[in-house]
């Protein structure tokens, strides 16, 4: 983006990987199925991180990034598109 260095957007994106591990892996709130639902996370989440790291401004500030207000964007716009768009139940097959 513009006016952000590399170290901003490096922490951004691990802010959102951890963002989205932790929602993908252990809270099992998905956006889509797979790595291919994961990579999703993980891109929406560093949008997030980036509203996040425009709108807030206090508490802990790291490479011109504010860390608290980045991660609880990242998680609360994934949890949004996971609520608006879930996705698809897998059908379970009979024990025949």
């Amino acid at each position: 983006m513009i006016g952000m260095s590399f170290l901003a957007s490096l922490l951004l994106f691990i802010i959102s990987v951890i963002v989205s591990v932790i929602l993908f892996f252990l809270l099992k709130i998905r956006i889509g199925k797979g790595i291919i639902g994961f990579i999703a996370e993980v891109c929406v989440g560093w949008f997030g991180a980036w509203l996040g790291w425009i709108l807030g401004h206090w508490w802990i500030k790291l490479w011109d990034v504010y860390i608290i207000p980045a991660i609880l964007c990242s998680a609360s716009l994934i949890l949004v598109l996971h609520v608006l768009f879930p996705p698809p139940k897998e059908e379970k097959k009979p024990l025949s």
